[in-house]
């Protein structure tokens, strides 16, 4: 019987495994992990899946194993599909070896926007087939939607002083894509009505930073590629997770076929509130974070979030097996 209810407080802490979206794609990730049968079965999952399906130019097994391979910049600009492809991959690949190796184990998974897909797939609720098809369904709605030129920036203003910013800059196509921290609020918008408050934001002597991103997710102009895609899910099998899956676009778990489903969606057009979500996991009893992605940025955020717990970002490379190990060692005595 699957238990998808949280921890009491005051019960035995647990453990949260993170799964990063944007950001996960590092050339060569897994290089240190190839020959790990967990590893090896998913990178040989998704090429052959992608294969099937008329996938992308570029192998993802190549795009994670081999340091030489294009960087984030580069593979998002000529081939899309593959840098979502690969961000898929070299999360639920590291998942896999993190739950084989954690002791005590793991309790719950949380996606962070596109990771909600690799989340949904670490908590057996969707195949990695499944979460192969469904990005080459999102790949041809997002090309089909012919959107404008559109992206992300990341500040180091909370949500407040970011709302304040847009207002006094008069810019309504700016909305607020992510409430990450205290000092992390993501921006979403037309490229350069975002390089409008990048010039603003720096004149106050604030952070903005553009992020790797293919379009400005969590944003009302991806309502429609979201609608879309909510119909396509309503054909695809959910099976009960194996861990509850929660989500930084609501503060509970989901627990129905349905709210599973939204998941999957949510990440399009949806804002994030991973702070809030954050906070809900400490208070249902969750002391430990760890971040399934190759660099540190969800374990970053919940330490910025969540003095006092534990945070961990074990696979973050360059990582083998030993030395992951030890380091989830340190994280779960």
């Amino acid at each position: 019987m699957t238990d998808d209810r949280p921890a009491p407080t005051g019960g035995t802490p647990r453990t949260v495994l993170m799964c990063p979206g944007q950001g996960a794609y590092l050339p060569g990730a897994l290089r240190h992990l190839s020959g790990v049968p967990s590893v090896s079965r998913v990178l040989g999952t998704v090429d052959a899946h992608g294969t099937a399906l008329g996938s992308t130019r570029t192998p993802v097994g190549r795009l994670l194993t081999d340091s030489a391979a294009p960087d984030p910049d580069l593979l998002l600009r000529t081939d899309p599909l593959a840098f979502d492809l690969a961000t898929y991959a070299a999360v639920v690949a590291s998942a896999a070896v993190l739950l084989d190796l954690a002791t005590p184990p793991v309790h719950a998974v949380l996606g962070h926007s596109v990771g909600d897909l690799a989340a949904l797939t670490v908590a057996g609720v969707i195949t990695i087939e499944q979460g192969v098809r469904l990005l080459h369904v999102r790949d041809r709605l997002l090309r089909d939607a012919a959107l404008p030129a559109a992206g992300l920036l990341a500040t180091d203003l909370s949500a407040e002083p970011a709302a304040d910013l847009l207002r006094a800059e008069g810019l309504p196509q700016v909305r607020i894509a992510a409430r990450n921290a205290p000092g992390q609020t993501v921006l979403a918008g037309p490229d350069d009505q975002l390089a409008a408050v990048r010039s603003a934001a720096r004149a106050l002597g604030r952070r903005a930073t553009p992020l790797t991103s293919r379009t400005a997710y969590h944003h009302p102009l991806l309502a429609e590629v979201q609608r879309a895609f909510r119909r396509l899910l309503r054909a695809q099998p959910v099976a009960p997770p194996t861990l509850p899956v929660y989500t930084a676009a609501a503060p509970g778990p989901a627990r129905t076929p349905a709210q599973l489903r939204t998941v999957a969606a949510a990440h399009l057009s949806e804002p994030l509130a991973f702070h809030r979500t954050l906070c809900a996991l400490r208070l249902a009893g969750f002391t430990t974070y760890l971040d399934s992605g190759p660099r540190a940025l969800l374990s970053t955020l919940a330490r910025a979030g969540l003095p006092g717990c534990t945070t961990a970002a074990p696979s973050r490379t360059p990582a083998g097996l030993d030395r992951i190990r030890l380091r989830l060692t340190a994280a779960l005595r």
